[in-house]
């Protein structure tokens, strides 16, 4: 659905969008999250093959989930382990702070790593 404004709305909430620069891949993605019900979801846009099957690949999460610890069980980790082919990809990550922002468990807030020259 969506509102006059022309923004998606999902359940009262706007999707929460992302770009996501995926280094040197040079494979940038966009990412939407959103919350229907309890429920999280999410769809991802990539020219990457293994990005877009990570996206295909998630379940709707229910909110708590997407808070599981350790990481090596954090069911986006999960996905991304079977899915991605490289250790440091920040697609899981990206998608988690999606989620996160979604469902109110956590600010809009950038996130960036840089290498110190």
């Amino acid at each position: 659905m969506t509102s006059s404004e022309g923004s998606d709305v999902f359940m009262g909430q706007d999707k929460v969008k992302l770009s996501v620069d995926t280094g040197v891949c040079r494979f940038p993605a966009k990412v939407e999250c959103w919350l229907e019900g309890t429920m999280l979801r999410c769809s991802i846009a990539s020219d990457c093959e293994h990005v877009r099957e990570f996206g295909a690949a998630l379940e709707p999460l229910d909110m708590m989930e997407v808070m599981r610890m350790p990481f090596a069980e954090n069911p986006v980790y999960v996905v991304g382990g079977r899915t991605l082919k490289h250790s440091t990809c920040p697609m899981p990550m990206a998608v988690l702070k999606g989620f996160e922002a979604a469902a109110g468990l956590a600010l809009k807030r950038n996130i960036t790593v840089v290498f110190d020259k």
